[in-house]
C-alpha cells in the first residue's frame, strides 16, 4: 500500500511505498527535493512533519536539537512515510539554486554504443552524489587530460550512476582517451553542474524536443525526468542525424513510445546520410505543432542552424518563454 505524501510550499504530490524512504520516492517521481549525502549525514535533505506519520528507516549521524525534534524535523534520506502525510521541504526550482560541487567518481562501465560513440557510466560514492537538475552538464577531470564538460544523459533521480555520451571526434584527445585508453574503475573528478537547460517545472504543455547528433544526451535526462513527473506528459521526440546509423540509441526511444501513450519518436536522416536539412525539419515540425496545441520546445542545435529554427519559432508566434535551447559547436 503506497501513501500520499504532499509537499508544501509548492503543493507537489507523490506516492510513497513502504519499502523506500521519502526522499528516494520523491526523486522517483521526479520532484528536485533538496539533499546532498542521501546518507544521514549532512542534514541537507530535512523536512518537517505538518501531518501524518513517519518512521525512522536508516541510521543517520545528523544532530537535531531538541526544538527541532519538538517542531517534527526529520531526514527524508532516512525515513519512510507509514500513512499519508504532509511535509515541508525544500526543493531545487532552477539551476541557480544548486551549490557548485566537486564530487569523486569512478567510472563503472564503458559501453560502445555505435562506431564513433561511447557511453561512459560513472560511479559517484553514496555518501556524495552529485545533485544536478535533468539537461544540465558536469565537467569530468581524468588526471592527465585536459577536462572535459559533457551533457549528463541520466535522470537526477540517479545522482550515483551518471551516463555520459563520448562521440569520437579527430584531434581531440578527450575523445581519443576514452576510445584507447580508459578503463573500467578509472578515478574521475566531477566538477559541477553547469548550464540552465533544465525542465520548466510549472508547465504542463506538451514537449517538443529537436535533438541533434549526441544533443541526444542532454534530451534523454529531460524526457527521463519529465516521465518521472508525469507518464502521460505529451512528448514529441524528433532525433536528427546526419551520420550513418547516427541514432545510437533508438532501442531506448522505441521502448519509450512501446510503454508510453502519448510519446511519439521520430528518427530523421539528415543530408548526406538523407535527404533532410536541419531548417526545413525544424520549419515543418513548428508548423505542425503549432496547429495541433500550445507547447513547450526543447532544442538542442548546431549554431549554425540555431537563428532559422528560431525564426521558424517567432514565425508561429511561440512565446520565447516556451523555447529552451543548448548550442553545440560540435555533433
Amino acid at each position: 500500500m503506497a501513501f500520499r505524501v504532499t509537499v508544501r510550499p509548492t503543493d507537489h504530490a507523490f506516492e510513497a511505498e513502504p519499502s523506500e524512504t521519502l526522499l528516494e520516492a520523491g526523486l522517483r517521481a521526479g520532484l528536485n527535493l533538496g539533499h546532498g549525502c542521501a546518507t544521514g549525514s549532512c542534514g541537507d535533505c530535512r523536512a518537517r512533519l505538518l501531518r501524518g506519520q513517519v518512521e525512522q528507516a536508516k541510521h543517520f549521524d545528523y544532530r537535531f536539537s531538541d526544538a527541532d525534534k519538538q517542531d517534527g524535523w526529520f531526514l527524508m534520506c532516512s525515513c519512510r512515510a507509514v500513512a499519508d502525510v504532509e511535509i515541508e521541504a525544500r526543493e531545487t526550482g532552477s539551476a541557480a539554486e544548486i551549490a557548485p560541487q566537486c564530487v569523486p567518481a569512478k567510472v563503472s562501465r564503458i559501453e560502445q554504443l555505435q562506431d564513433d560513440v561511447m557511453q561512459l557510466t560513472v560511479r559517484t560514492p553514496r555518501s556524495g552524489g552529485l545533485q544536478f537538475l535533468a539537461g544540465q552538464s558536469v565537467e569530468l577531470a581524468f588526471d592527465g587530460m585536459p577536462a572535459k564538460t559533457l551533457a549528463i544523459a541520466s535522470c537526477p533521480c540517479d545522482a550515483v550512476q551518471l551516463r555520459f555520451h563520448v562521440r569520437r571526434r579527430a584531434a581531440d584527445p578527450f575523445s581519443g582517451f576514452v576510445f584507447g585508453d580508459l578503463r573500467k574503475g578509472a578515478p574521475v573528478t566531477l566538477r559541477g553542474p553547469r548550464g540552465d537547460f533544465t525542465l520548466d517545472e510549472a508547465s504542463e504543455r506538451p514537449l517538443v524536443f529537436i535533438a541533434w547528433e549526441s544533443g541526444f544526451a542532454a534530451v534523454s535526462s529531460l524526457i527521463d525526468h519529465a516521465i518521472q513527473k508525469d507518464e502521460n506528459r505529451s512528448i514529441d521526440l524528433y532525433w536528427l542525424s546526419a551520420i550513418p546509423r547516427g541514432h545510437y540509441l533508438s532501442n531506448v526511444c522505441r521502448a519509450w513510445r512501446d510503454v508510453l501513450d502519448d510519446f511519439r519518436y521520430h528518427s530523421i536522416d539528415l543530408e548526406p546520410a538523407g535527404s533532410e536539412r536541419i531548417a526545413d525539419v525544424a520549419e515543418r515540425v513548428v508548423r505542425v505543432h503549432s496547429l495541433l496545441a500550445d507547447c513547450d520546445y526543447y532544442l538542442v542545435l548546431p549554431e549554425s542552424a540555431h537563428a532559422a529554427v528560431r525564426g521558424s519559432l517567432r514565425a508561429a508566434d511561440v512565446p520565447p518563454e516556451q523555447i529552451r535551447a543548448s548550442l553545440m559547436t560540435h555533433p
